[in-house]
């Protein structure tokens, strides 16, 4: 395990987590790790959240091994194809639909969305999910 990311990243969620189910024991609690990659399960573990949120950068696969099969994600389209639209967004939205259809799953983008994001991909962004 990094020692970095246990030290500045692990230890204080865990301690505010920890703090927060002291005064709300049945608080559902979704964690954003950003940039966790390998760390993700210790960080899960460590934690406790009830739901990781996943950034862009995670691939699929390795959350869905790495992960109980039960465990809720949330994420992970990153934001810039929601920038740019059309057919390479779409494509992607329904990979991460199918990817993570087997777990609970939120959808939502890896990482926050940007000024410049056109409405209309929203939109269509917004259509696509609730089909899926």
């Amino acid at each position: 395990m990094s020692l970095a990311f246990a030290r500045h990243v692990i230890e204080p969620n865990r301690r505010i987590i920890e703090g927060l189910r002291q005064r709300i024991p049945n608080a559902p609690i979704i964690g954003f790790p950003r940039g966790a990659g390998g760390m993700i399960r210790a960080y899960v573990d460590a934690t406790k959240v009830n739901i990781v949120g996943l950034d862009y950068a995670t691939p699929l696969a390795f959350a869905n091994a790495v992960l109980p099969g039960n465990f809720g994600v949330q994420g992970n389209l990153d934001p810039l194809r929601l920038v740019v639209g059309g057919e390479q967004m779409e494509a992607r939205a329904l990979d991460i639909i199918e990817g993570f259809s087997q777990r609970p799953h939120i959808f939502n983008l890896g990482h926050g969305i940007v000024p410049q994001t056109p409405i209309e991909h929203v939109a269509r962004l917004v259509e696509l999910v609730k089909k899926g």
